[in-house]
């Protein structure tokens, strides 16, 4: 899971971006997409995808009869994702300018790949943005990069994602960071997680949480 440091160095090619992420994650990435499209996204379905990326998911979710709202900071990626999937609403924003959408607007709020590139304060305000723009009941439906639970598994994925990372800063002056503590964080939020399921020895996992009620 580590390589999806290369993930900054791969949106400078948005053409191929998805059949990297393909490969750098032995194919990983494209059933966690497709196993989110056919597992929670249903017709008429409002649903805002944090960082589309190429629009791959955006494509299964608009497939699946969702209406499909979707943002993204690169324009490149906005570009790509506009051509392949022509129904739905892609806009040029940051996690952190969710906000401009009303509130209790969506069903679904996905993000795959998107919430590792946030600070842990800038996670926290997005996922309390979210909240708020879930209507009662809403999911939200998260695929990232997180601490491993056995120390094995993080002293593997530290060695190999140290120098991984320090290359993609020196290419992209960006990077992206594990998510720590994320069952807590979305507590917080008031959030119940309802499902989590882990890929790549564990340092990458599903997250499906629901708005809790007193939200």
């Amino acid at each position: 899971m580590s390589t999806l440091v290369y993930m900054k160095i791969l949106e400078l090619s948005p053409a191929s971006y998805d059949g990297w992420m393909r490969f750098l994650t032995l194919g990983r990435v494209d059933r966690i997409k497709k196993k989110i499209a056919a597992d929670w996204i249903n017709p008429g379905d409002e649903v805002l995808e944090i960082g589309c990326g190429a629009g791959s998911l955006a494509a299964l979710m608009s497939q699946r009869g969702a209406r499909v709202t979707a943002i993204d900071i690169s324009e490149k990626m906005l570009t790509e994702a506009r051509e392949k999937v022509p129904d739905a609403d892609f806009h040029h924003l940051t996690a952190l300018e969710i906000d401009q959408f009303p509130p209790e607007k969506f069903n679904r709020i996905v993000a795959t790949l998107s919430f590792s590139e946030l600070t842990a304060d800038e996670l926290d305000m997005v996922l309390t943005l979210a909240a708020n723009l879930l209507k009662s009941g809403g999911l939200l439906i998260v695929a990232d990069e997180v601490r491993a639970a056995k120390p094995w598994q993080r002293v593997l994925a530290a060695l190999i994602r140290g120098p991984l990372t320090v290359i993609t800063f020196l290419i992209t002056q960006q990077t992206t960071h594990v998510i720590k503590n994320f069952e807590a964080r979305l507590a917080t939020a008031n959030f119940m997680v309802r499902r989590r399921q882990e890929y790549l020895l564990g340092t990458m996992a599903l997250f499906t949480a629901q708005k809790s009620d007193g939200n």
